[in-house]
């Protein structure tokens, strides 16, 4: 059962059998986190509030602030008021360099106003100087398949209020290494990788899954770790195909048992 800060029971009502019945509701707590690096605020995201020192590891790594888990000297995890399902979070975080220059909004600040970057029109997949993944082992297609049965069991707060995302790193034998839930589907993909760069667990002959829509941020967050393989349960976006293609990375929809595969598929063995 999922953490009872992670959800919370609300009044609401259900129509069945033409009449109205009063219920409760389970829903997912979503709630601000502020991300401080060396004195100064850099994000404002939305967040489910559990694993916050992986996400904020995960997401300045994606971001690409940070290249090793150890580069943040120092992640302080702060509530900011409110009772335990309202209350926000802050983390200051100080690295001793910063790899890139911090996030950009349109109107010129410094910051995020939902749980992914927001990437300008300057700021697309071409510009984003990240390597290609130059990873040439086979994944086996049957274990690939075999992944989505296995998601369910480890997405307890989904199972509760249907309203979590959730983001998966197999190894290629289709082992779980690591699992995250959170109401952000970014947000899960970076406490995933988070947890990964604590634990110095290498990227290049993992799988990433994700519960959601491969987007073309969630691409290049995946492009950033090196995963060559990126598995999303929902049909992806154009963006996010031709950041795979442009990444070399094999990005595969599972929706429906479609199996469809976004190129590079020598990676990808059918035996």
């Amino acid at each position: 059962m999922p953490s009872e800060n992670l959800v919370k029971s609300v009044p609401s009502f259900t129509f069945l059998e033409d009449k109205i019945y009063p219920v409760t509701s389970d829903l997912i707590i979503e709630t601000p986190l502020q991300i401080i690096v060396n004195g100064e605020c850099y994000a404002c995201i939305m967040i489910t509030p559990d694993n916050i020192r992986e996400l904020v590891t995960g997401f300045l790594f994606t971001e690409g602030f940070i290249s090793r888990a150890d580069e943040m000297k120092e992640c302080i995890i702060s509530p900011v008021g409110g009772d335990d399902n309202t209350r926000a979070f802050k983390a200051g975080v100080t690295i001793t360099s910063i790899n890139s220059p911090p996030v950009t909004c349109v109107d010129g600040k410094k910051g995020l106003s939902s749980g992914y970057s927001f990437l300008g029109i300057e700021n697309n997949y071409l510009s984003a100087k990240l390597s290609p993944v130059n990873n040439t082992q086979k994944f086996s297609m049957t274990v690939i398949k075999g992944l989505s049965s296995k998601l369910q069991g480890f997405q307890p707060v989904y199972k509760r209020t249907g309203g979590a995302h959730a983001a998966f790193i197999f190894d290629s034998e289709g082992n779980k290494i690591f699992h995250s839930e959170d109401v952000g589907r970014h947000n899960a993909l970076d406490k995933a990788i988070g947890v990964s760069l604590i634990n110095e667990t290498p990227f290049e002959d993992k799988i990433l899954v994700s519960s959601g829509r491969a987007s073309l941020e969630m691409t290049l967050k995946a492009a950033r770790a090196g995963f060559p393989v990126f598995v999303a349960l929902s049909r992806p976006t154009q963006m996010a195909v031709e950041a795979a293609i442009f990444y070399h990375i094999t990005l595969i929809n599972t929706a429906r048992d479609s199996n469809r595969i976004y190129r590079h598929v020598q990676r990808i063995d059918c035996a």
